[in-house]
Order: C-alpha cells, then structure tokens, then sequence
C-alpha cells in the first residue's frame, strides 16, 4: 500500500512541524490563533498547481469543497481554542482520539469504505498508541467548555476529511485539492481581518520583523521565530499536501490514525534534546514517562504492522 507509506511521510513532516509549532507556542508568539490563520493563508499557493487541473468540482461537488474548506479552518480555529484554555496533556488525546473514529464512522456510514479485521485491529492499537503518546502529566481538570471544544474541533476535521475524500473520489485530486486551499485561505483572510485582527497582525510580524535588542523575557528572537515559523509552515504545507493525496489513494480513517507518528516523532526528539525538552517543549521525561512512552511506541509498531 504505497499510500500509507505517502500518509507516514506526511506525518512525519508535519511532526517535525509540530515540534516547531510548540517550540514557537511556548516561547515567541502569544495568540495560538494566528497559527489558524497561516495555516489557511498558506493554502492559497496551491493555485500553483492550477495549469495541471483537467477537472473542477461543480454543482455538489463544489458544495463539498467549500464545506471541506471552511470546516477545515474552523477545526484549527477550535483546536486552539481548546489548547488556550486546557493543557495540551489533555486536550491533544482528545482530539487525536476523536478525529480518526469519526472519521471512520463518516467514511463507513457516508462512502461505504470498509476495512478488514486486521486493519480494524490495528487502526484500534494506533488510537491506544496516539493516546498514550500524546498524554503527559496534567495539573487541572478540563472545564466543560473546552471539553466541547475539544470535541467540536475532532468533529470539524473529521467532516473535513471525509467530505476531502468524498471530493477526491468525484473530480481527482488535483481539481479537489486546490478548490479546498482556495475556500481555506479565503476563509483564513476573514478570520486574519475581521474576526481576529490581532492574530492577523501576528501574522505579519512574521514577515516584518522589527530589528532590535532581544528583550530578556524574550526565549526566542523575533528573527529566529520568524525563520522557524516559515519552516515550520513549510514543512506542514508538505505535509498536509502529502496527507491529502494518501487520503485521495487509499482509506482517510487510516491516514488520520497514522498521526500517531507526530506524537512518535516528538517524543525521540524530546528525548534526544533531555534537558532542553522541558524549555522548548514542554515534555517532561522522567522514568515513568519514558516507560509509558516506549511501550506506546510498542503499540503503534503492532498497530502499523497489522495495518501494512
């Protein structure tokens, strides 16, 4: 299966995309909305690809693309929503949990995908794998609010995933693909002008970066952070480029529950970094830690090889 190779790698890019985004969460930038924001701007550049499209998603087809789109952007908008009022510790196993069993449930109920008994297996050890890598220590119970939050974010990228393969499967991917950029950019420009305009001009600190002393209480310079957002933008662009197309190839339920390998991927590096962990992202790896950690890494192995 050539695809689950494709959605691996996607992973993995937007792994090394999410240590940077907390690196930056936890030391530079103040609204993790802006984030929402770059994510959907960014999208735009899949006009690019424009000359190479054969087909264009029409009458539902198009319907589909701007639901996929705009519920893409709102999941992101509600993802960081939840994270500033909860501790990533919880709020990410929700999610993470959540987003490939709708997912799941939308592709079987809505585009009669099935999937076999060893891949059922499997998808079920990747979501324990997902949970538990994703977990850490929490200081604080999740209020109600963000519970539902966290919940309505899982539901928002699920609807989006399988309204993206429902798009795939019609028109290709190409034609799909960048209509759903479009919406999501477009979408991005509201949120950056008039719902958030602070985020919007977080944004572009980004690009202009006032020269200057970096302040003490500064764990980043505003040109570090601003050179690791864009790498760390374009990793995810790669990324989630690299997840649409396994998703137009093969099962959508699988490629979302292969984000396992994120939180795989974070955890060597935290574990390489040792000390500067703690400081730059947030992990703690103590002997307990690093003891659930491995075993987890066990349960992703046995849930990836049931998979493949």
């Amino acid at each position: 299966m050539p695809w689950i190779l494709i959605a691996i790698f996607g992973h993995s890019a937007n792994g090394f995309a999410f240590v940077i985004d907390k690196i930056l969460l936890k030391n530079a930038f103040k609204r993790s909305a802006t984030y929402a924001g770059l994510v959907g701007l960014l999208s735009g550049l899949a006009i690019i690809l424009i000359p190479w499209i054969k087909e264009w998603p029409v009458g539902g087809d198009l319907l589909l693309a701007i639901l996929c789109g705009m519920t893409f952007m709102a999941a992101l908008w509600s993802f960081f929503a939840a994270l500033s009022r909860g501790e990533a510790s919880r709020v990410v196993p929700i999610i993470s949990a959540l987003i490939p069993v709708m997912t799941l449930v939308g592709t079987t109920t809505l585009l009669h995908e099935r999937l076999s008994t060893y891949q059922l297996a499997g998808f079920a050890l990747l979501i324990v794998a997902t949970v538990m890598l994703a977990s850490g220590k929490a200081q604080s119970r999740l209020t109600t609010a963000t519970i539902l939050l966290s919940v309505l974010s899982a539901l928002l990228f699920a609807v989006s995933a399988v309204s993206a393969k429902a798009i795939y499967d019609s028109v290709g991917f190409l034609g799909g693909f960048v209509t759903t950029r479009i919406v999501a950019a477009l979408t991005a420009l509201m949120l950056a002008l008039l719902i958030d305009p602070m985020s919007g001009a977080e944004m572009l600190s980004i690009i202009r970066v006032k020269k200057g002393k970096k302040k003490k209480e500064e764990a980043i310079s505003g040109a570090s952070a601003a050179k690791l957002a864009i790498l760390g933008q374009v990793l995810g662009g790669i990324g989630f480029i690299s997840l649409q197309y396994a998703t137009a190839l093969g099962s959508a339920s699988i490629v979302n529950a292969l984000q396992v390998m994120q939180f795989a991927l974070l955890v060597i590096i935290a574990f390489f970094l040792k000390s500067k962990a703690q400081t730059l992202l947030g992990e703690s790896l103590n002997k307990s830690v690093i003891f659930l950690k491995i075993i987890a890494l066990v349960v992703m192995a046995a849930g990836l090889g049931l998979i493949v």
